[in-house]
């Protein structure tokens, strides 16, 4: 009795199971729960989850396997880092105020970007000598970023710089390569945070 209400159970869940699948499967099985049919089921089900993880890394864009840290190995500005394999960033405190994220990776959409933190307030106007220096020394340093082209259109005033409400900034750099490509965001609420980066599909 105690089998047939498990074998109840199991039949229900696989019918919801199936439900969901575009390729349907029809299994028939006597009244009676072997040991033999115990096992085949148990194999249907380990199959079918082997297929739907299949399936799911499969669905990935970008290869996720290729997405290291190798490009952060030679730097020895970075050297403290912590890489995150799953999320594909690594987070590097720079000293007491500061931290630093770095972003390489994706499924969908592939991102590069460099994410300051600092424990105090900045305004985007009166520090940004500071803020765009920190961005110019990111991306001189990461091979990943046009380095060169950001420093160039940062020392000729070529940043155009647009309040999204009291703590949001964006801005743009007027370059028709960057200004296609880059998003450069701030906000100083409580504490001071500002990216660079971009994205590509």
């Amino acid at each position: 009795m105690k089998l047939k209400f498990y074998y109840i159970v199991f039949l229900f869940c696989l019918s919801c199971n199936n439900a969901s699948k575009k390729n349907e499967e029809t299994i028939i099985v006597d009244d009676t729960l072997t040991k033999d049919s115990t096992e085949v089921i148990k194999s249907v089900i380990n199959n079918t989850d082997l297929a739907n993880e299949d399936e799911f890394i499969e669905e990935c864009i970008f290869d996720q396997a290729t997405q290291t840290d190798k490009f952060l190995k030679d730097i020895k500005e970075l050297d403290s880092y912590v890489w995150n394999s799953e999320n594909k960033t690594a987070e590097i405190v720079l000293n007491d105020h500061w931290s630093l994220t770095i972003k390489r990776g994706g499924c969908d959409h592939f991102e590069m970007s460099a994410s300051f933190m600092y424990y105090r307030i900045l305004d985007i106007e009166k520090d940004k000598k500071q803020i765009f220096d920190s961005v110019i020394w990111i991306t001189s340093i990461l091979e990943d970023f046009d380095g060169k082209d950001i420093k160039q259109v940062i020392d000729e005033g070529k940043v155009s710089i647009t309040k999204r409400d009291e703590f949001n900034y964006h801005a743009n750099f007027m370059d028709e390569k960057l200004y296609e490509l880059y998003y450069f965001n701030f906000n100083n609420k409580d504490i001071t945070t500002f990216d660079i980066g971009y994205y590509y599909n």
